[in-house]
């Protein structure tokens, strides 16, 4: 008996209760039978029988939904099996490209992207009153869009929709202040004491090789049968290999027929290679070691297994705003994730659970992953909230909406590919493609393709171009076909084309990733309502290409492997890439490196070449042309160039004088000031003098209201003191030349230059009338140098400032020796004939007896002179 049914009366209660809200929330741990037991109870029950709406003639469909293929294909067999039938009968399931199901089916398995379809397709979703979302905790962006679309289908069409949320881990309090009328069940698990430990790597192993060597070790002591969590397929692949040699050589066969049988699990594998893994070993004594990736942590039930090697790792789809795509990132998975995985240990008796990583290292993780919604694209979750009828995601009953600026420009894409308008409405162009099940950019590309075909075919002779719409597309869905069998760098799609064509025109059987792309491209070719052949030419791979990633049309720089985007980011390929010498291409996939020197670079993993011109006449990208100036590093001098241009892209330059007019002229050097800095002007002593001096009367003296001029207000104001004298300027030589003490000296008005002049000398004229430069910085009181001598007969120190206000401050002298040697600093010159003066007459008398070194230097005669 499993534990669900101790709640069944509660459940069944709760469902049939006449509540607001219709939404039950019921977390059961994992082997419960929330997934195998619960869905059976529903078949009978009343609330299946259409009652009260439109369409009374139609039992209603009960839809569980699942979150993965390999799990909604396994459950839907299971339940199959349980009423002693086949799958597509009275249980049936449903996938993107794959089904089975007929008149009788009343129980489908689904996935989420299958629900939202359903209702995009009939919005009162007429055929059912109940939906059931399993692992909700997951929390898929394909499972917050379909419950977001259900919810808003029972708020305002369908009153007697059900919906049922249920999840081992669910974080009920957040939910509750979701669905604050939602009714709350719980059910104890079936689940035995996992004694946990931990087996970090020491030293510097590589990770593959310590989870090799802890699986083989265990297998040799392990009585039953062990699961292993590993973060992606390659992964699987690569330790798979391993543990089966290391195994054969300790002298155990692994074979199906022997004592280990070593079976991957992931969401690729055909359901039998998927049913080898689930199912018990058939041989007694025969152990079964599962590799496979986080799809094992919840749904499926594996049977046999008692332990449980955790890598501590996933595959995480981020989306990367710079690549353009959802890039597989391997992360540490999150507490939650940690325990569901040891769980698997405790189905059927006491297991174990082995961390391939250290207690500390758990305890540093957070409780639960990041949502998908805060981390990847938003395209193909936006274009069916426009298809729904909104223009925003908070115009729907959502559980959690993503960053906001995220959510606008996700907008701003699909505006720029015409997929909806200003409204965020959907354009003609963009109900056409929504209808597609493929992303938002690829479906672009297929109506495109469609739309432009004929005129294609009678203008230029290119033929087919749907046919190579749809297998493009298909082929970027995939996995790369190319993958580890070239011997250099090769990102051609063109190749990719022309090789599945090959193999479907020469009647080899295709399995694996390339049936599945084929597939696909017949599949999408159908819900364009075209005829899919295997008939292309390669040639127009770019340019199709192109009409999903305008922004990534790329020109190669002269003498280099590296391209320059329309969009401005630089591009890198491989120096082998049969790409490498192509004058222009559109990347459809590329990778950020992360090497130390190539940081946030982006490699071209997936292109095509293509025509430029091309692109101009099939008004795919639209070439523009005008003059332009431009600054050469080379010649330091500004030139006038009539170019054509491709976004951030120069197709063409021709070198022209008829822009050279002085606003122009103005804005490049206003521009390359700002781009360079003001340092770029290399400013005279002259010049930081006189800012200098402004500057400390708009700290020391602030009643003169002077303005403060440091580097960003010159940036700032550029404008106001540079841009009017740089018109007639062509050269950097002669922009270096001017006069730039003068046009600073511009910013200030008549009565500030007035006040300047008077109240922050440049220079200190004593009695003798010989000019002392005064230098003014941070502090309080400029300083001025000079010979004693030119002091003699002065009682008090010089001011400056607003002396005639009452505002002035005493100059700080540095009095200079006859050989130009400082030899007293004061500012209070009074004091010092009173005191220090003697001390320094005594010292100054022996070294220069020549000069005049009066007792009473308030009576002396100022100037520089022997005796």
């Amino acid at each position: 008996m499993f534990p669900i049914e101790q709640i069944k009366s509660e459940f069944l209660t709760a469902l049939h209760a006449s509540k607001d809200a219709n939404i039950v929330v019921l977390t059961a741990p994992p082997g419960a039978g929330k997934s195998t037991v619960l869905p059976l109870w529903l078949l009978d029950e009343a609330f299946t029988q259409n009652s009260g709406h439109s369409d009374s003639s139609n039992v209603q469909k009960i839809y569980l939904l699942q979150p993965r293929r390999v799990a909604a294909k396994n459950i839907a067999c299971y339940l199959a099996k349980q009423l002693g039938e086949p799958v597509g009968q009275t249980i049936g399931y449903r996938l993107r490209n794959e089904s089975k199901v007929s008149k009788q089916t009343r129980l489908e398995v689904i996935t989420e992207g299958i629900l939202t379809q359903l209702l995009q397709q009939d919005p009162e979703l007429s055929q059912s009153s109940l939906i059931l979302f399993d692992e909700f905790h997951e929390r898929s962006i394909q499972a917050d869009l379909a419950f977001a679309l259900a919810r808003d289908c029972q708020l305002g069409l369908r009153d007697d929709l059900t919906l049922v949320l249920m999840s081992a881990t669910l974080a009920n309090e957040f939910i509750r202040t979701k669905l604050p009328g939602a009714q709350f069940i719980e059910s104890e698990g079936r689940s035995y004491p996992v004694e946990v430990s931990y087996q970090p790597i020491k030293g510097q192993d590589f990770w593959r090789d310590h989870a090799t060597r802890v699986i083989c070790q265990q297998a040799l002591k392990h009585q039953g049968s062990t699961l292993v969590f590993l973060p992606g397929v390659a992964d699987i692949k690569a330790i798979a290999e391993k543990v089966e040699a290391q195994l054969d050589k300790g002298g155990n066969v692994t074979t199906t027929s022997s004592s280990y049988v070593v079976a991957p699990l992931y969401g690729e594998l055909s359901l039998s290679e998927q049913q080898l893994a689930i199912s018990p070993v058939s041989a007694e004594g025969t152990h079964k070691i599962v590799l496979a990736t986080n799809v094992a942590e919840t749904s499926l039930t594996i049977e046999g297994i008692s332990l449980v090697i955790d890598a501590g790792f996933e595959k995480v789809a981020i989306y990367d705003n710079q690549t353009l795509t959802n890039q597989l990132q391997q992360k540490p998975i999150s507490k939650a994730s940690a325990v569901q995985r040891a769980g698997r240990a405790g189905r059927l008796g006491s297991g174990q659970c082995i961390r391939l990583y250290s207690e500390e290292d758990f305890n540093r993780r957070q409780e639960h992953a990041v949502s998908d919604i805060q981390q990847t694209d938003l395209l193909p979750v936006l274009i069916e909230v426009a298809r729904w009828g909104v223009k925003a995601l908070t115009d729907l009953p959502m559980i959690e909406l993503p960053n906001q600026v995220k959510e606008t420009l996700a907008w701003q894409e699909l505006h720029q590919l015409s997929i909806v308008d200003e409204k965020n409405k959907l354009t003609q162009h963009g109900v056409q493609l929504a209808k597609l099940s493929c992303h938002p950019r690829y479906a672009h590309m297929i109506v495109a393709a469609k739309n432009i075909e004929r005129e294609a075919e009678q203008e230029y002779g290119a033929t087919h171009l749907v046919n190579l719409a749809c297998l493009l597309v298909a082929l970027l869905e995939e996995r790369d076909i190319f993958n580890c069998q070239q011997g250099q760098s090769n990102s051609d799609m063109g190749l990719r084309a022309d090789y599945l064509i090959e193999q479907v025109t020469s009647g080899k059987k295709l399995h694996g990733k390339q049936a599945n792309i084929i597939k696909q491209a017949k599949y999408l070719a159908k819900q364009l309502e075209v005829d899919w052949q295997p008939l292309i030419d390669r040639q127009y791979c770019g340019a199709l290409l192109a009409l999903a990633y305008p922004e990534r049309i790329a020109k190669r720089r002269k003498n280099s492997t590296s391209f320059i985007a329309a969009n401005g980011k630089g591009l890198e390929i491989d120096e082998t890439d049969v790409l490498a010498d192509s004058d222009y291409i559109v990347a459809a996939n590329t990778l950020l490196l992360s090497d130390r020197q190539s940081r946030g670079k982006q490699l071209i993993s997936l292109a095509a070449s293509v025509d430029i011109n091309l692109l101009n006449s099939w008004r795919i990208a639209q070439i523009s042309e005008g003059d332009y100036l431009n600054y050469d590093e080379q010649k330091d001098a500004i030139v006038a160039e009539n170019r054509r241009t491709l976004g951030q892209i120069v197709i063409s330059s021709t070198s022209t004088q008829k822009s050279l007019n002085q606003e122009l002229i103005t804005g490049m050097w206003v521009s390359m000031v700002r781009q360079k800095g003001i340092e770029w002007l290399k400013l005279s002593e002259a010049c930081q003098q006189l800012l200098n001096r402004i500057n400390w009367l708009a700290r020391y003296q602030p009643s003169l209201e002077f303005p403060t001029i440091d580097n960003d207000w010159l940036l700032l104001n550029l404008d106001t003191w540079f841009a009017p004298f740089v018109g007639d300027v062509i050269k950097k030589s002669a922009l270096l030349a001017l006069d730039y003490k003068t046009m600073l000296n511009s910013v200030l008005d008549y009565t500030q230059q007035q006040q300047l002049s008077k109240c922050a000398p440049e220079y200190y004229a004593g009695p003798t009338g010989r000019k002392c430069p005064i230098t003014y910085g941070d502090m309080q009181s400029p300083k001025v140098s000079l010979p004693m001598q030119e002091v003699y007969g002065q009682a008090a120190s010089p001011e400056v400032g607003d002396v005639e206000h009452g505002q002035g401050v005493s100059l700080t002298l540095e009095l200079l020796s006859p050989a130009g040697r400082p030899i007293q600093l004061t500012s209070d010159l009074a004091g010092f004939w009173q005191g220090n003066y003697s001390d320094v007459q005594k010292e100054m008398k022996g070294r220069y007896p020549k000069h005049r070194w009066p007792n009473d230097p308030l009576t002396a005669q100022p100037g520089y002179k022997k005796d």
